[in-house]
């Protein structure tokens, strides 16, 4: 389901990016066009979706940390074993997003651009791959005994 969620997200976010590098007159909030008009508010609420579930994703695995680390684990291996995690399935929502705008293009074919694809991604990897590893350190400070024995 996260993969599912993660596709609809991205191709907002490729049709943010592909609209704010087209889009050249300024926007009128009361309009009902507003999505069409407003690639900033597109970007946004796609963004504040991912990062949404980027955090609820590492805070489902909070336990799995505190017992990884109790075990033995260091803090720099969990945090990347989270972001590399969020990355794969982000990553397989990307492409699956890719494929997607082949059947539903994000505007008019001659206008889109690989760099559209190319922002969106990288934008996305920094976004998801920095609430990933920020939330992954602080559920890492937690007392790593108290995760086992919330995880019996």
């Amino acid at each position: 389901m996260h993969v599912v969620f993660s596709t609809f997200f991205a191709y907002g976010f490729i049709f943010g990016f592909f609209s704010l590098r087209t889009e050249k007159r300024p926007t009128d909030i009361s309009s009902i066009d507003l999505f069409l008009n407003s690639p900033y508010l597109v970007l946004s609420l796609c963004a504040l979706a991912l990062i949404f579930m980027s955090i609820v994703r590492v805070m489902t695995r909070s336990g799995d940390n505190g017992i990884m680390m109790a075990v033995g684990g260091n803090r720099l291996g969990v945090v990347l074993l989270q972001t590399v995690e969020l990355w794969i399935i982000h990553g397989i929502g990307f492409l699956l997003s890719l494929i997607l705008s082949v059947f539903i293009p994000i505007g008019k074919s001659e206008l889109v651009s690989p760099l559209d694809y190319l922002s969106g991604l990288g934008a996305e990897a920094i976004l998801i791959g920095g609430v990933s590893a920020l939330i992954a350190y602080l559920y890492t400070l937690v007392d790593p005994y108290r995760s086992i024995r919330r995880g019996k």
